[in-house]
């Protein structure tokens, strides 16, 4: 019952640092651009990240932090290692490139520049693919050290039942 209680804990902390994550990388270009107005924006949308951690976190973070547990590795690095490489993992797997004919372009830190052209990435679209890949490592960093440090506290020794020493003892 103990490590149920750890798994939920641990996990709600996981999923609930997501929108924080999220807020604050947008909130500093936002601030950082002068553009205030848009962080309303931004917060309206820090759910979605919150959601679609959710199956990461139950089924990777969970097990992992059990396995790791058993085998007596559980420690931050590991962990935090983990739910990096299992967030950006999706994104570094679909490569920037489209199919011939496609080409996109965008806004690359405030200059308008072409990331796909005729199906064939620029610099600029494999910079941007690392940013996005970056970008979703970072939610999986915060939430694995979330998730450990409430896991840590769960799973810490209970001194409830122990008496206080009386003064001058021990």
């Amino acid at each position: 019952m103990r490590k149920f209680k750890a798994i939920l804990l641990s996990s709600l902390a996981a999923i609930a640092v997501q929108p924080l994550v999220f807020i604050a990388f947008f909130g500093i270009q936002l601030v950082a651009a002068g553009d205030l107005s848009s962080l309303v924006d931004v917060a309206r949308y820090s759910f979605f990240p919150a959601i679609f951690s959710v199956p990461f976190v139950l089924f990777v973070g969970a097990p992992a932090t059990l396995a790791l547990t058993h085998y007596g590795k559980l420690g931050w690095w590991p962990l935090a290692l983990i739910g990096s490489i299992a967030a950006a993992a999706p994104a570094a797997l679909s490569g920037p490139g489209g199919s011939p004919g496609y080409s996109s372009g965008g806004n690359w830190h405030g200059k308008h520049v072409d990331f796909v052209v005729n199906g064939e990435p620029t610099i600029y679209g494999w910079l941007s693919h690392l940013e996005s890949i970056c970008f979703f490592g970072l939610h999986g960093l915060v939430g694995a050290t979330a998730f450990y440090f409430v896991w840590c506290r769960s799973m810490g020794p209970n001194n409830s039942f122990k008496p206080n020493p009386l003064r001058g003892s021990a």
